[in-house]
């Protein structure tokens, strides 16, 4: 069955909102060192920089959906789009932290406007199966190529020597891509139904959103300031807070009114297995690119271009073990995924060994990225569909969100917890690699330590032979 070129234009529309997102978490990955230099920045500083983007993303995702029934899913992803795109702009002509910070934590609130809805608009389009599985493979692929895109640009960008500040141009590009993107979707797009639902309170998503900045905000500066008395207070009062919140929110359901969550899902033991393999997975998966590219750059002496070079060959090897595992995974379930860590994790401990010598060989960087990429893309693709294959059809979508709402803060606790300690270590060596800095190698050991604890986590999930990928 094929696409008319109508089609293929409503998909690629509506898959500049994850285009755009995507590259944007993975394009400061390795400016990120650019930026620090550039406007004088704390550690703190740059982790803030990643997490504002996460959070705003992650506290919109659990009702993105209800939101789009309400207001309109189309007018929902125009106005996040021209958020992301005026945000953007805000990010590119930054001239202190405060003004950058701003700028990010606004992209991330748009990202979780417009993403749900790109996804729901593909679904309502295409309501042919066949055609709606391709459009949504489809969409899949452009969020894949992005991330490889967004490590490349990351890298050439800021070492651009035609303008001053060269990068500003990680955010300045998104500006034009917006712009053309909300005039065509305006231009080309249907108008989907509103439903007469009533309005449902955002109070929850903002609550959460003071929560969470609660519990990351003392694990941020507290290793900074060497953990002042309020940090400790700090944590240990938002986590209490949050843990009532929770339970009020399963009371209301209990009796009938509406909730953050679906408290039911929490029934299934798969469920719970994979969130948690999913938490321990996610901490790593985004700590490496920045550790790995803070390290390479400020460090072993690469330039912002030789890194996202780097990072494009741990992309084609994820792109490359993706394809191939789609095929095995429905004959080999689980096995597939404890292969995959496997990789990872010895990935990880050659990296101690690779990176042990004064002057990097580019070309065993390039073949050890790789190497660690196609672990990578040999569990990812596959964490969500464990999580989820258990739940009935109607849990699906609530339980995709949870899933989703997860993996972002799983990323925010990596940055906290795993770049914390590659930041603020000081000792100079790790044990006896000579060349190795103890900052760089406990962060790399806490990651595999992570690793394996995903791995014993797969290893309780019932034995399947046949697993379908979602």
């Amino acid at each position: 069955m094929r696409f008319q070129i109508k089609d293929l234009l409503h998909i690629f529309l509506l898959s500049t909102g994850i285009f755009l997102f995507v590259i944007d978490l993975f394009i400061i990955n390795v400016s990120l060192p650019t930026i620090q230099h550039s406007l004088q920045l704390s550690n703190s500083d740059t982790q803030w920089i990643i997490i504002l983007y996460i959070i705003g993303y992650a506290s919109l995702l659990i009702n993105a959906g209800n939101a789009g029934n309400q207001f309109g899913k189309r007018k929902l992803y125009l106005i996040g789009m021209a958020g992301f795109t005026l945000a953007s702009l805000v990010c590119g002509l930054s001239t202190n932290l405060y003004m950058l910070l701003a700028g990010r934590l606004i992209q991330g609130i748009s990202s979780g406007l417009m993403v749900p809805q790109g996804i729901a608009l593909i679904t309502l389009l295409f309501e042919n199966q066949e055609k709606r599985a391709m459009a949504l493979g489809i969409y899949g692929s452009i969020a894949g190529i992005a991330s490889v895109i967004g490590q490349l640009l990351g890298g050439i960008l800021p070492d651009q020597t035609w303008i001053n500040e060269s990068w500003r141009l990680i955010f300045l590009i998104n500006v034009p891509i917006g712009s053309l993107a909300c005039l065509a979707v305006y231009r080309y797009t249907p108008k989907d139904r509103v439903s007469g639902e009533s309005s449902r309170s955002f109070m929850p998503m903002i609550t959460l959103f003071i929560l969470l900045m609660g519990i990351i905000f003392p694990l941020i500066m507290g290793p900074e300031l060497q953990w002042p008395l309020w940090s400790l207070l700090l944590l240990g009062t938002a986590i209490v807070l949050f843990i009532v919140f929770i339970r009020k929110q399963r009371a209301l359901e209990q009796m009938g009114y509406p909730s953050l969550l679906n408290f039911s899902l929490f029934n299934n033991r798969v469920f719970n297995l994979g969130l948690l393999a999913a938490l321990a997975y996610y901490m790593v998966q985004d700590a490496y690119f920045i550790i790995n590219s803070n390290y390479l750059q400020n460090q072993k002496h690469y330039s912002a271009t030789m890194t996202g070079i780097a990072f494009v060959y741990q992309g084609i090897g994820y792109v490359l073990a993706s394809v191939v595992v789609s095929k095995l995974i429905q004959r080999h379930g689980k096995t597939v995924v404890l292969f995959g860590l496997g990789i990872m994790i010895l990935g990880l401990l050659s990296h101690l060994f690779v990176f042990n010598t004064t002057f990097l060989d580019r070309h065993h960087i390039h073949i050890l990225f790789f190497f660690y990429g196609i672990g990578c893309g040999s569990v990812l693709p596959a964490l969500m569909t464990l999580a989820l294959k258990d739940l009935s059809e109607k849990l699906v979508a609530v339980g995709s969100a949870i899933y989703l709402t997860v993996q972002q803060l799983s990323i925010c606790l990596g940055i906290a917890f795993i770049v914390g300690v590659f930041l603020h270590q000081q000792k100079a060596r790790f044990f006896f690699w000579q060349d190795i800095s103890s900052a760089y190698g406990y962060a790399t050991t806490l990651s595999v330590i992570l690793l394996l604890c995903v791995a014993s986590l797969i290893s309780c999930l019932p034995s399947e032979k046949k697993l379908d990928l979602m």
